[in-house]
């Protein structure tokens, strides 16, 4: 359902029409939703155009002789489908007219909807344990916030005596809110009841609230830092995140919030009654959640990683990263005359224009006009799939698919990136994206508003969009990327000798393993055998099977099988490693990374083949992953705690993935640089080396190094 509403306005500016006029409009496009057939080949904007112009369909067709005066684009065309369709589009005109003059025994009072009886609901999703269901139920956000104005805002007089009664608190829990002028509140609970302080007189709280005691609890602790900043306030001594602390114990539930861990923790324990305000529920779930952390074996990733993380990656996102406007704009130009040079290449293709962007009008030209066949091809509700496997597959016999497949990859850079990004820098140049470390159940960092994390790497589009990212004066950007680090994960919790001895001898990892599998000479390993073992390299780690295998490597079924069954012979290690994680994980219900990280795998033993072998893959990839997440992780706290006891001039700016971006004072690169190596190599004790790559230049994409 679309949250914007579609007025008097919204249809002129869209259509150029009014109102009464989409009937005709909908009648020459069509409604798939409701089956109701168009004019093949008229879009949305071609029928605006022609009811615009004529006025509706009975004058239109009064003049099918004139589209070509009006200016309508492909009119010969154009007026040849009106005239094949025209029955058509007379059923189509009778169909999407609503029926004004139904009879009804009813008025409109016999609609108004008493509301839901709560308390007969939560009864009966509490006996069915839908728990999901009883977060979106009752008592709703603002419920229970309501209870928590009780407590009048505290005035300047009240201060004194506020920060000395939670001053020898024995652990304070926080709950701050923000509103769009800036003000926000901050609710404060210590002792046995919640102090509430308007936005103005946070600061006056700034002593206890950068002080290490007491101790601290709340929810969402990046949120708190940012927000309590906003008032000049340094937040420190925070020993417990409910948001953190409840994705820990379900990875399942991404970024939980202060309302779905109350009605899983509280509301079955009584929750309800016991507590009122937001501050005291956040005090309340430490209560609940902590014991959940130690007995799940989660309290040392809690404390040693998550934790540790949070005010990192706010220090990363208050500082940013800095954008070369014109270089930006400069590649926002360029991408648009290459989307209309695509355009126009995908219209001679075709053999006519047509909407690039119509699924209907694309499945028309690619199965219709050119006649290419759709066997064995996706096919959705609406008719056959034009995803980008299809076009892909259809590339093989025909050039068009694989320019529409260019012009879709342009057109998305561009307003994903080099238009999108503009309005997001800042008066000092730079972009502050949000990274989010409880979202992805592998535990790995990512990012949005804007995402930053999916910049195309090897595409030459991709660098142009990188170029536009720069360090500040008189610094550069260094790049510390981790080398194959999720092979080196499984080299480490398989203990195969082969991997292992590959990866401490420094040996090219896929071309030992070409070596294995093909089983010929290092000396005869050239690009394409190299290929080969890569991507069954990667493949084994996200298990894919000999039928992917084929279709990667574009090779019969029967060798990619071969393949498969030669790899877990020279490897049995990783074999055993992979059975017996499946094993453990149906047993258990979980797997656990090197660190502990949990993440539930309930459809192991679903009655579904597809959902368990889906299941199987997660698996065997998440203990990979996810303590790949941990060691990137590791690595960036103990490389800022180095940065900032040296006092070095060194600032990371982004995360992704396996690689750190650092912005460095150009005199300090090789000190910076060392310290980076050191200390992401030095992230944990493994069985085989950690290695991190080293690259650094006068943006994201110009980089070189060693």
């Amino acid at each position: 359902m679309s949250d914007r509403r579609t007025g008097l306005r919204e249809v002129r500016e869209r259509f150029g029409v009014e109102p009464p006029a989409l009937i005709d409009i909908q009648a020459l496009t069509g409604d798939t939703i409701d089956n109701v057939k168009g004019v093949p080949g008229v879009g949305e904007k071609t029928a605006a155009a022609l009811i615009k112009t004529f006025g509706g369909i009975k004058e239109l067709y009064a003049n099918l002789d004139k589209i070509e005066e009006a200016g309508i684009r492909g009119a010969k065309k154009v007026a040849e489908l009106l005239k094949q369709h025209r029955p058509t589009v007379e059923l189509a005109l009778k169909l999407v007219r609503m029926d004004t003059a139904v009879p009804l025994d009813v008025v409109p009072d016999d609609f108004i909807w008493p509301g839901v009886d709560e308390t007969a609901v939560e009864e009966l999703l509490r006996e069915l344990e839908f728990t999901s269901l009883l977060a979106e139920l009752a008592p709703s956000r603002a419920e229970v916030q309501g209870r928590g104005q009780a407590e009048a805002p505290a005035v300047a007089a009240d201060l004194p005596k506020i920060v000395a009664e939670l001053g020898v608190a024995a652990r304070i829990s926080l709950a701050v809110s923000a509103d769009a002028a800036g003000g926000g509140r901050l609710q404060v609970f210590g002792g046995d009841r919640t102090f509430v302080l308007d936005g103005g007189l946070i600061p006056e709280l700034a002593p206890l609230l950068r002080a290490d005691a007491p101790p601290k609890a709340c929810h969402d602790l990046k949120l708190h830092i940012r927000e309590l900043a906003r008032h000049g306030v340094e937040l420190r001594g925070v020993d417990f995140d409910s948001m953190l602390a409840g994705f820990l114990v379900n990875s399942g539930k991404a970024e939980p919030s202060l309302d779905d861990l109350y009605h899983e923790y509280l509301a079955p324990l009584g929750g309800r009654e016991t507590t009122r305000t937001e501050a005291e529920i956040v005090n309340a779930l430490r209560d609940a959640l902590a014991p959940r952390l130690k007995s799940d074996g989660l309290e040392k990733l809690f404390n040693e990683i998550e934790m540790p993380i949070a005010p990192i990656l706010a220090d990363m996102e208050a500082k940013g990263i800095g954008v070369d406007l014109e270089a930006l704009q400069t590649t926002s130009r360029e991408f648009a005359e290459q989307i209309k040079t695509l355009e126009r290449e995908c219209y001679e293709l075709a053999g006519r224009e047509f909407n690039l962007n119509s699924p209907i009008q694309l499945r028309e030209v690619l199965f219709t006009d050119l006649k290419l066949s759709a066997r064995g091809l996706k096919k959705t509700k609406s008719g056959y799939s034009t995803d980008a496997d299809t076009l892909d597959k259809l590339a093989a016999v025909h050039p068009m698919p694989r320019k529409l497949l260019e012009y879709r990859s342009i057109a998305k850079l561009k307003s994903t990136y080099s238009d999108a990004l503009e309005p997001l820098i800042d008066s000092t140049g730079r972009i502050h994206t949000t990274f989010h470390q409880a979202s992805v159940p592998t535990g790995r960092i990512s990012s949005s508003d804007p995402n930053l994390q999916n910049i195309p790497t090897r595409s030459v589009e991709g660098l142009r969009i990188r170029r536009a990212f720069v360090p500040r004066p008189g610094h550069v950007l260094l790049s510390v990327d981790y080398s194959q680090i999720d092979l080196r994960v499984l080299a480490h919790l398989s203990g195969d000798p082969t991997l292992v001895d590959a990866f401490s001898r420094g040996e090219d990892i896929h071309t030992r393993t070409a070596t294995e599998v093909l089983g010929i000479g290092a000396d005869k390993i050239g690009r394409e055998e190299r290929r080969i073992a890569k991507v069954i390299n990667f493949g084994i780690i996200y298990g894919m099977g000999p039928q992917r295998l084929a279709g990667e490597l574009t090779i019969p079924l029967a060798e990619a099988s071969d393949y498969i069954k030669r790899y877990f012979e020279r490897l049995p290690g990783v074999r055993a490693f992979l059975d017996e994680t499946v094993r453990k994980a149906r047993e258990d219900g979980y797997v656990t990374t090197m660190f502990g990280r949990r993440r539930y795998l309930p459809e192991l033993n679903a009655p579904m083949g597809g959902a368990r072998a889906q299941a199987e893959r997660i698996a065997i990839n998440t203990p990979i992953q996810g303590s790949a997440a941990d060691l990137i992780k590791l690595a960036m706290i103990r490389l800022y705690r180095h940065l900032i006891d040296r006092e070095m001039p060194g600032t990371m700016v982004l995360q992704v993935h396996d690689e750190l971006l650092i912005e460095v004072r150009e005199d300090a690169l090789q000190e910076v640089a060392e310290a980076a190596r050191r200390e992401m190599e030095g992230a944990a004790e493994m069985l085989v080396p950690l290695r991190a790559e080293l690259k650094w230049g006068p943006n994201w994409a110009e980089m070189g190094g060693g």
